[in-house]
């Protein structure tokens, strides 16, 4: 009965998670020992600190564990505080992600989230591990340009946490998984702080190099959250040259610069249109703004994308153009962005 509550325990350990180290109890090594006299079980527990609330809130949670054994004694629980247990201080990082990165335009319809989508598979095309988190909660678009367009069965570790969705390779989370293809999300602010958090932190990463955050057009409440939650390790920018674009491509980078986060750069998206019969170009949306915009801020100019018929026909289809092409033009643009973020980010570590 001893080992069988002992696995119990133990069980009852790894799915609850520490509120401030974001690791269970049992991954910060907090079992001990048991144990028994003739009335009862005393099972010895660590704590990384004095906190007796925490404490108390643990002992509840694991009680209900246990009491689905039922051994037919009392179980007395005692934590001995040991601050050897703390995690080494990392600030606020995921474990096992070495670069957060996030995604922003301050304006919709530029192609951010397709930027987004296709920079990820260049960073896994170069061998890196990848993850995309989608936290535009109110319009969710990457699920739909990875070939999920609506509510998907996912799966957990049994302790509150889910696996990403996984498209060749690339580790995915979105709302999209979570609703059905035309339901709308009503929700206030605090939700949505919640939500990416749960996003960051409940999910299964695992070990990655890169996990780039695709953010919602503009400078709301999901971008603070995210500065308040994590250390993200840089910004990139996605804007079109025309003006009206830039003036909020602006916007979003000196929000950027409020809450400390360093702009890697910029990405010039629907730079020009090159006719596919007779090969003139066309800047449709104006010219050399990006670089301009760059050139100001004092950041590079990571890339330019053009407007490409194949770009939104393989986002229709569910497969990024960086996917499905790999060594076509598109592709190498993305690749070669992708190089120079990882130049730019390790500049701020």
């Amino acid at each position: 009965m001893k080992n069988q509550l002992e696995q119990a325990v133990r069980e009852a350990l790894g799915k609850i998670q520490h509120p401030v180290y974001k690791e269970s109890l049992l991954d910060i090594g907090a079992f001990d020992r048991i144990d028994e006299d003739d009335e009862s079980f005393s099972v010895h527990l660590k704590s990384p600190d004095a906190d007796r609330k925490q404490q108390i809130a643990f002992e509840a949670q694991i009680r209900g564990f246990l009491t689905k054994i039922n051994p037919g004694k009392k179980v007395k629980i005692r934590f001995a505080v040991d601050e050897s247990l703390k995690p080494q201080e990392q600030g606020n990082r995921i474990k096992g992600v070495k670069n957060v990165i996030a995604i922003g335009s301050g304006k919709g319809g530029v192609g951010k989230s397709t930027a987004a989508a296709n920079l990820a598979a260049a960073l896994k095309l170069k061998g890196l591990k990848v993850g995309l988190i989608d936290s535009d909660i109110y319009g969710p678009s990457i699920g739909k340009m990875f070939g999920v367009p609506s509510k998907l069965p996912l799966t957990g570790d049994g302790s509150n946490k889910i696996l990403p969705h996984e498209v060749q390779g690339i580790k995915l989370m979105s709302f999209a998984f979570m609703l059905a293809a035309d339901q709308a999300v009503v929700w206030r602010g605090p939700m949505l702080g919640k939500a990416v958090e749960q996003f960051l932190y409940e999910v299964i990463w695992g070990d990655l190099d890169v996990l780039l955050i695709d953010l919602p057009p503009g400078t709301g409440d999901v971008q603070l959250s995210l500065a308040q939650l994590i250390d993200v390790d840089g910004a990139v920018i996605v804007t079109t040259p025309q003006n009206v674009a830039l003036q909020d491509a602006a916007r979003a980078a000196s929000m950027f610069q409020q809450v400390k986060i360093p702009i890697l750069g910029i990405i010039e998206n629907m730079s020009e249109f090159q006719c596919p019969n007779c090969g003139h170009i066309t800047n449709i949306f104006s010219k050399n703004g990006g670089s301009a915009m760059a050139a100001k801020m004092g950041v590079p100019q990571l890339g330019s994308i053009p407007v490409e018929k194949e770009i939104m026909d393989s986002g229709e289809a569910g497969l990024p153009i960086t996917l499905k092409d790999p060594s076509g033009k598109v592709a190498e643009a993305y690749k070669k962005i992708a190089d120079r973020i990882l130049v730019e980010v390790e500049k701020f570590k």
